[in-house]
């Protein structure tokens, strides 16, 4: 795998796990990130509902998304070109190095080193379609990456107040509710299940 895949491959298992907003993912520094062996702990100064109020969470791992390694090999290859501080998710040259200030300066005046968030949606669709994926006609984002995780949570009995914490989402917010939770509860529920099913076999016989 390539420096950029190995970029990839940790932004993108960082945004599903972190639930995050594709800025909020890009903004991120390294300094803002702690991992642990079996965790990573993430520093915010504030998000969209939490305005001004810093915070900092948990992410435990996961031995499907292998978050620490991913973040560890990304991180590793920066700080082999001595960078330790600033984006923790920026652009890779062709030349297999990552970018610099100087480099960006033409390029990304009002970014700098720090991604821009509709990089994480170009490379969602890029992977995506490497993948050989479909979807159920909904678009494909960097949305999806938060919008995927809160799916998973709903679908596997994550409470409203689980999913509100999770995706830092106000508390008492509708959107864990209504867009995650009762869909996912009216996806297995089937009131058909609640009727013996019929000896098809031997009614055929007959």
């Amino acid at each position: 795998m390539t420096p950029i895949g190995w970029r990839d491959s940790a932004m993108l298992a960082f945004g599903y796990r972190f639930l995050g907003r594709s800025v909020e993912d890009v903004g991120l520094d390294i300094e803002d990130l702690t991992i642990a062996d079996t965790q990573v702990s993430v520093w915010l100064a504030e998000d969209k509902t939490h305005e001004g109020e810093e915070q900092t969470i948990v992410l435990h791992d996961r031995p499907d998304l292998n978050l620490v390694f991913r973040l560890r090999r990304w991180l590793g290859f920066l700080a082999e070109q001595g960078i330790t501080t600033g984006p923790a998710f920026r652009e890779v040259l062709r030349s297999g190095k990552a970018a610099s200030a100087e480099t960006r300066a033409k390029k990304a005046t009002k970014r700098g080193e720090y991604l821009r968030p509709q990089t994480v949606n170009e490379r969602v669709k890029l992977w995506f379609f490497i993948a050989g994926l479909t979807t159920d006609g909904r678009p494909v984002s960097s949305h999806s990456l938060r919008a995927g995780g809160a799916t998973d949570l709903g679908m596997n009995g994550a409470t409203e107040e689980e999913l509100e914490d999770a995706g830092r989402w106000a508390k008492g917010s509708p959107i864990p509710r209504t867009v995650y939770v009762r869909p996912a509860k009216a996806a297995k529920h089937d009131p058909f299940a609640k009727v013996p099913v019929h000896a098809l076999r031997e009614a055929l016989e007959e």
